[in-house]
């Protein structure tokens, strides 16, 4: 049997936030012939950064996560703004905003969909090498983060170990090492 696309019967929006919105999409299955509603999140595409100093220190952040009620290690990165039509300007706003660092050189690794079981957007991921710090962070209301420097050298010790375990910080890093690679 070959897959085939679900035929789309309809969609509905039950709830519209800040950053995303949450709606139910009706589908119909090809293979069983059955309606099945599915629950979709709809947000801006995303943005997440690998950056590397002179030094060769990657530069994290560390911040509160509401939704794992924990401090997680992250990469930098966010939402694209509405109006911001090129993902590397929202990656290079992005790392001056929560690193205070500007990268020199920028090569984009990448795409990815966070989670396509319910999620319609995709993260766009890049390497920034030869950065260095150009001020302070300019972080929004909802954060409050820490600039954590990482020496390329511990990155393996820090996976194994677990001390980043967001699903779109080890694509970033999976994207990065298939790209060093060739």
């Amino acid at each position: 049997m070959t897959l085939q696309p679900w035929e789309k019967l309809g969609d509905e929006t039950l709830a519209r936030h800040l950053v995303f919105h949450v709606r139910r999409s009706r589908q119909r299955s090809p293979r069983t012939g059955v309606e099945i509603p599915f629950f979709l999140i709809d947000t801006a595409n995303w943005v997440n950064i690998l950056p590397i100093t002179t030094d060769g220190e990657i530069v994290f952040v560390r911040q509160w996560r509401q939704g794992s009620e924990r401090i997680s290690l992250e990469l930098p990165g966010g939402l694209i703004d509405p109006g911001e039509h090129d993902p590397l300007q929202a990656a290079r706003r992005e790392l001056r905003e929560e690193t205070g660092h500007e990268g020199k050189d920028w090569v984009a690794l990448g795409s990815c969909n966070p989670n396509p079981a319910i999620m319609s957007n995709r993260c766009h991921t890049y390497l920034a090498t030869g950065c260095r710090p150009v001020g302070d962070l300019q972080q929004d209301l909802g954060e409050d983060l820490e600039v954590v420097k990482v020496p390329e050298a511990e990155l393996d010790q820090l996976l194994r170990d677990g001390g980043v375990d967001h699903a779109i910080v080890l694509a970033t890093i999976a994207l990065w090492r298939a790209h060093t690679a060739e």
